[in-house]
């Protein structure tokens, strides 16, 4: 692979062309991570993947290729090296959750083979940020905020004393899941021990109430813990997904969050749910991944993907960026695509 090389010439830095694969590019925010870097200041040739032809970042960036579904893991990784040869790529992003496994457990090998970085956590970060029984353990035993927390079955003797503790309403989902699915708000024991009598692996939560806001936290992390970037969105969902979201004066937020990031080990991006109780963040939620609000937070002047590079392959200086109080509301834009393009992917 071409070494990146930085010139000095008249005290300007003449940087070679950065290339980088983004995964997953149909994704909310693999489309986002595509878009910004095609747009933004970066010397950046992006190369985009997905396993469907009908997804809008094949066609943003500037060149796509199909792969294999993850699931197929040894056609997946081969030609995930394919390309990465073919485009001497030097960073990868990966825009999918269903990739996040199988880049973990090859990451060493895929940068051994190409040379490309790939930003991603360790296993044992993903294991914890994964498994939300895991999440709240790891929050108690580092002196974080968590809701209170009860397994179920393994701690089903504990359930009586707990409620009595934390009383009704009572939050129950899966220990790994995304979304809401699976997750019952329950406000009596009758009704809890119905829902979860035949379940397992599930967790039961304290409910921590919204009347302060719902909140997103994205940081960016670097080598050696360094900290790129960090904003807090108090978010207002529709579905699920944020679809508008307030930043304010919300610094003791991120800076919370960036000690339980740097805590954690996390190297990339990382994003915090979480809602307030007396006043204290209370994370009930960590996805080891870019977030669906990835958009949102680049329009407001804090592109992680870009940091990441500019820090981990190009090894310029990064100061987190400063956010403006403003709001940001998402709104869906329709795409026209030749057919011709389509069939591309289609027939290969």
């Amino acid at each position: 692979m071409a070494v990146l090389r930085v010139k000095k010439f008249w005290r300007r830095a003449v940087v070679k062309q950065v290339n980088v694969l983004v995964t997953g590019s149909g994704s909310l925010y693999g489309l986002a991570i595509v878009r910004s870097l095609v747009n933004g200041p970066l010397n950046c040739r992006v190369v985009a993947c997905d396993t469907d032809a009908m997804t809008l970042g094949l066609y943003l960036a500037h060149d796509g290729y199909m792969v294999p579904p993850a699931a197929d893991s040894k056609k997946w990784l081969r030609k995930i090296i394919d390309i990465c040869h073919r485009e001497d790529i030097h960073g990868i992003i990966v825009g999918s959750s269903h990739e996040i496994k199988p880049f973990v457990e090859n990451k060493e090998y895929i940068n051994q083979q190409t040379g490309a970085k790939v930003f991603i956590h360790s296993s044992e970060v993903i294991n914890i940020c994964n498994d939300k029984w895991l999440t709240a353990k790891f929050l108690k035993e580092n002196g974080f905020y968590y809701p209170n927390t009860l397994r179920w079955p393994e701690d089903k003797e504990m359930l009586p004393a707990f409620v009595e503790k934390v009383q009704f309403p009572l939050v129950a989902k899966p220990r790994i899941g995304a979304g809401s699915k699976g997750l019952a708000l329950l406000s009596s024991l009758s009704q809890l021990i119905e829902f979860v009598k035949d379940k397992s692996k599930y967790i039961i939560q304290e409910f921590i109430p919204d009347g302060d806001g719902e909140f997103t936290v994205g940081v960016a992390i670097g080598t050696e813990g360094r900290v790129l970037s960090s904003i807090a969105l108090k978010r207002n969902l529709q579905d699920g997904m944020t679809m508008s979201a307030l930043v304010d004066d919300y610094s003791y937020i991120c800076n919370y969050c960036q000690q339980v990031a740097k805590k954690i080990s996390a190297y990339g991006p990382i994003n915090l749910q979480l809602r307030l109780k007396n006043n204290h963040p209370y994370i009930f939620e960590i996805n080891p991944r870019f977030s669906s609000s990835t958009g949102m937070r680049i329009a407001l002047g804090v592109n992680e993907a870009e940091l990441l590079i500019r820090h981990e392959i190009l090894g310029q200086k990064v100061t987190p960026p400063q956010v403006n109080k403003a709001a940001v509301i998402r709104q869906y834009t329709d795409y026209v695509i030749p057919t011709e393009l389509i069939s591309k992917y289609t027939s290969s």
